[in-house]
């Protein structure tokens, strides 16, 4: 790399392009926001509904933030990666927009993480598992979507080296306090099993900001892949606890991947935690070839995704 190849990179990485990064994201969001239909539970309210949305996503990039530096994830203290997040998370303003399940989600599963990350070979860890699955659980009460994330935590227990029978009864325990409280002092109803019934796939080119979110989830799905992959052969190198880690991050990116392909119906709720495990991903292989000219793939990148934008947006 020629030197001024390398300022550029250490530029891109710098906190300073983090942050204008994030301001533009904001503005992504706002400026699609007049030509929009306002959707979740503040969507008779379109401007507090979009800032309680990204001030979530804000709180999201911040604690994955924390994450890294706290584990040490992608092995640099460079804030890139959830810039990066945000800006495609944004690069879709009909999903991130306005305050609903697909942030709300996002946000409590990176939460759980973040705890989960300090359970490894850890013994006196039963409040800390409880509080995870009573997350879980509460967030069930919310949207049935949380409810499929609980055996992927179960195997995170396993992958932290901590998958006893105490710790299996402070997950149940867990799980079941929630509506216990909920549906013991009839807060609300008890929930109807859901429908189950075939959807054609042609629904989702129904609406007309359908074929831009469905090349930018190709994207998405496209990158994670390829470069989740490239990664784990680095990942293999680390030790035991890092594994351990990259390895439930990778898990989750996997899983929530395959969710939104089966309920396709609901793919926006997914696409805001697939970005923030994709978001990881790109930042471990940034990391890895900054001083070979990975700069070029992160702008082909930013390229695509503010193209994306563009084709959905401007009319």
């Amino acid at each position: 790399m020629t030197r001024k190849e390398t300022r550029f990179t250490n530029f891109i990485r710098s906190r300073g392009v983090g942050a204008i990064i994030a301001v533009a994201s904001a503005w992504m969001t706002w400026r699609a926001l007049p030509s929009l239909t306002p959707s979740g539970w503040l969507g008779f309210m379109p401007e507090l509904s979009w800032g309680v949305n990204f001030a979530v996503l804000s709180a999201t990039a911040w604690a994955m933030i924390a994450i890294n530096r706290q584990f040490n994830i992608l092995r640099t203290l460079s804030v890139f990666f959830a810039a990066y997040f945000l800006f495609i998370t944004c690069s879709t303003p009909f999903m991130s927009c306005f305050a609903g399940t697909s942030s709300v989600l996002a946000a409590c599963m990176i939460f759980c993480m973040w705890i989960l990350f300090t359970l490894y070979n850890e013994p006196h860890s039963n409040r800390r598992i409880f509080l995870i699955f009573a997350i879980l659980s509460v967030g069930t009460l919310y949207d049935w979507k949380f409810l499929f994330f609980i055996p992927l935590f179960v195997i995170g227990l396993a992958q932290m080296r901590i998958l006893r029978t105490k710790k299996i009864i402070a997950a149940l325990i867990g799980i079941f306090t929630p509506p216990w409280i909920v549906f013991g002092l009839d807060l609300m109803p008890i929930p109807q099993l859901p429908h189950i019934f075939f959807t054609p796939p042609t629904i989702l080119l129904q609406s007309p900001e359908a074929l831009p979110f469905l090349c930018t989830v190709l994207l998405t799905m496209a990158i994670g892949f390829l470069l989740g992959s490239i990664n784990l052969l680095r990942i293999l190198g680390f030790n035991a606890r890092a594994r351990a880690y990259n390895g439930f991050l990778a898990l989750l990116g996997i899983y929530t991947g395959i969710l939104a392909i089966i309920n396709f119906t609901a793919l926006p709720d997914y696409m805001t935690l697939l970005n923030a495990c994709v978001a990881f991903q790109v930042g471990h292989f940034f990391r890895a070839t900054a001083s070979r000219r990975g700069y070029i793939l992160i702008v082909l990148l930013f390229a695509a995704y503010t193209s994306l934008y563009l084709w959905a947006n401007l009319k």
